[in-house]
């Protein structure tokens, strides 16, 4: 008891010094305004919430929260490098966060960087095994780094710890998909549909695993449903337009990538196989264009410059 007197009494003159040159005042501020921006991040309001995190970093330096709260506001924008640098910088100065341990993998998820990112899911993972959506995007990165058992795994923990969660069996269809087990994809898709029948995405995803099982009349079916939820699905005009592409319906297959290129102007496979429509009608000079495009872009992804405008859907 006498030694936690002590501490409160060395806190509290600690506290009192730091009041006499402002320092105190300094933090109450920067913390007013990071729950402020935490408050605007719960709302999606980006950009008021990176003005409030930026001013208290302005206030308190040293103050890691703010710097995890930058690092958030840029992953949601998807600009995964200035991302990656926030949660980098909130921490070295606190190393303690995990949320900027599992935020800073999921920056490393979307520059490609899989190993890194691995790196950080396992740190996370380590201090709060609890964590599942670490755990899926950690299967995501195994995933892609060819690691199929070990991403199955995990997002096979992922299905049984929160069962009603569609995104997990998503994930898990499309890595069933990767392993060639199209029966238990398309099952996991259709579960998803059962718990979010309304997002197009799924139907979307499915009739890319009817496509790889060969069922073509399915996989139309299902793209054609995802448009009819919405008429802007992204994904669904792309992987439509793939579909008639493979069938050598080149005039399909233009239209449908054609849409898919004005909704994401920024997604190079689109543009590559577009390429490829355009050969085949004969028209090289646009061939050439959409190919100077992929280069383009493949270059600002690689340097992290890439910025994502466009919604994928």
């Amino acid at each position: 008891m006498e030694k936690y007197k002590s501490l409160v009494a060395i806190v509290a003159s600690t506290c009192f010094l730091f009041a006499a040159v402002g320092c105190s005042d300094a933090r109450r501020q920067a913390e007013e305004y990071w729950h402020t921006g935490m408050e605007r991040l719960n709302e999606n309001d980006l950009s008021e919430a990176a003005a409030c995190f930026q001013k208290s970093t302005e206030l308190k330096p040293d103050f890691a929260p703010s710097y995890a709260g930058l690092g958030e506001t840029s992953l949601r924008e998807r600009d995964y490098a200035s991302a990656e640098k926030y949660f980098s910088e909130a921490l070295n100065l606190d190393s303690r966060i995990v949320s900027a341990i599992a935020g800073r993998g999921e920056a490393r998820l979307g520059l490609g960087k899989y190993e890194e990112a691995v790196v950080d899911f396992n740190a996370a993972l380590a201090i709060d095994s609890r964590r599942m959506a670490t755990l899926g995007n950690r299967g995501f990165a195994y995933a892609r780094l060819g690691k199929l058992d070990e991403a199955l795994d995990d997002l096979n923990r992922c299905v049984e710890n929160e069962p009603t969660q569609p995104c997990y069996y998503v994930n898990r269809g499309l890595l069933r998909q990767k392993r060639e087990e199209y029966a238990l994809g398309i099952e996991d898709l259709t579960k998803a549909i059962e718990l979010e029948r309304l997002n197009p995405m799924n139907f979307a995803t499915r009739g890319r695993i009817y496509e790889s099982a060969g069922n073509w009349d399915a996989a139309l079916s299902d793209f054609n449903q995802a448009l009819e939820l919405d008429p802007e699905c992204f994904s669904a005009y792309k992987y439509r337009g793939l579909h008639f592409k493979s069938l050598g319906d080149w005039d399909s297959a233009l239209y449908d990538l054609t849409r898919a290129h004005e909704l994401n102007p920024l997604d190079a496979d689109v543009c590559f196989e577009r390429a490829g429509v355009y050969k085949q009608l004969g028209r090289d000079a646009e061939a050439e264009t959409d190919l100077e495009r992929v280069d383009s872009l493949n270059d600002a992804y690689r340097t992290g410059s890439a910025q994502t405008t466009a919604r994928e859907k």
